[in-house]
């Protein structure tokens, strides 16, 4: 009995194996071109996370046009910082009825640009030498549009917290199964994104997802909706990494709110099946596994750590996750299900969320 329950949680959790078969990262050689770069930053009250992103950029500036950092009303020194650095610094316009900050922030860069591709980056990415030139030889290949979602670097023991999030937006693309670009990606990531500017301004740019919080997917859908082109996604280990929420667990707490509240609405259905059996078989093993009187049986403490293996390998493809997740995972993955059951339960209550010190109208 011990093996078909051990068996059965191995079956489900090889579907998140399925999910990320192939991860694939950024080794393009560079090649010439004659088009011009615009790079776009879009920041409120960033002073503490920039820097890294602007030095990076400061040591491979000979590989774009321009680089435009609009400061969202911050009450920092974000726009002296970006000056001090090079950049061409934006001030935002009040932000319009209807209008998420972000996307205001990213259409008045795409407006000032004049660039013929336009590249949006986070400010929390740090470009690793070499990575602009890999990000732009890849985006050069077929000039459709692009996301790469940034390698994640922790530092701190609570950013491990992050584990399941960062999975469940690689898995949720649909790209990285073993039928790779023959599935239609369900998904466009925010903190890099390259694309032609006559292909951001078809869909009238991100004023086609002003009020969503999850723009950037939004973003991605009318772009393959209105250009008929496919958009791509791609990890960004060893080109573009991030470090997510470094000011705390409060920060963490309310980005990934943010985040997941308006998230799982935009996943497809048999996505989210697959994503759910996943979760399911982690916690057959986990209960399986931490019930005291099963600890006398070796079956279920090998499928324990089984389960927990496989789940650091997965996580070691989207960040530097440390080796505790293989004993450590259960509390990671209790932490996801309890803020996405709290985040959904906030939104339907309340219908807002907040992020940096703005209220967001769901």
């Amino acid at each position: 009995m011990q093996w078909i329950v051990v068996g059965l949680s191995w079956m489900f959790v090889l579907v998140g194996v399925f999910l990320l078969w192939r991860v694939p990262n950024l080794k393009q050689k560079p090649k010439q071109t004659k088009k011009k770069f615009s790079i776009i930053i879009p920041a409120r009250n960033e002073a503490n996370r920039i820097t890294p992103l602007l030095n990076s950029l400061s040591a491979q500036k000979h590989f774009f046009h321009e680089w435009l950092v609009v400061d969202d009303h911050s009450t920092d020194q974000t726009a002296q910082l970006a000056k001090a650095a090079g950049a061409s610094v934006i001030q935002a316009q009040p932000l319009p009825k209807g209008w998420f900050g972000k996307p205001w922030a990213c259409y008045q860069g795409a407006k000032a640009a004049t660039g013929d591709v336009l590249m949006f980056l986070d400010a929390d990415t740090t470009l690793m030498p070499g990575g602009l030139e890999k990000i732009m030889a890849l985006f050069l290949q077929d000039e459709t549009p692009l996301s790469v979602q940034p390698y994640h670097l922790v530092k701190k023991f609570y950013e491990q917290f992050s584990l399941f999030f960062n999975l469940i937006v690689m898995m949720t693309t649909a790209l990285f199964t073993p039928f790779g670009r023959r599935l239609k990606a369900t998904s466009f990531f925010g903190p890099c994104q390259v694309m032609l500017a006559s292909d951001y301004w078809a869909v009238d740019g991100h004023a086609v997802a002003k009020a969503a919080i999850l723009e950037d997917i939004v973003l991605g859908e009318a772009l393959q909706k209105t250009t008929k082109k496919k958009v791509r996604a791609y990890a960004g280990k060893g080109a573009i990494t991030f470090r997510m929420y470094p000011e705390g667990m409060t920060s963490l707490v309310e980005g990934w709110t943010k985040n997941f509240a308006s998230g799982a609405s935009l996943i497809p259905p048999w996505l989210l099946t697959l994503v759910s059996l996943w979760i399911t078989g982690m916690f057959i093993a986990i209960l399986s596994g931490v019930a005291p009187f099963m600890w006398q049986d070796e079956a279920y403490i090998i499928g324990y750590l089984v389960v927990g293996i496989v789940t650091y390998i997965l996580g070691r493809k989207v960040g530097n996750f440390s080796w505790l997740t293989i004993v450590c995972y259960p509390i990671y993955l209790l932490f996801f299900v309890g803020l996405f059951v709290w985040s959904n339960r906030k939104l339907k209550r309340n219908h807002q969320v907040s992020w940096k010190g703005r209220r967001l109208d769901l």
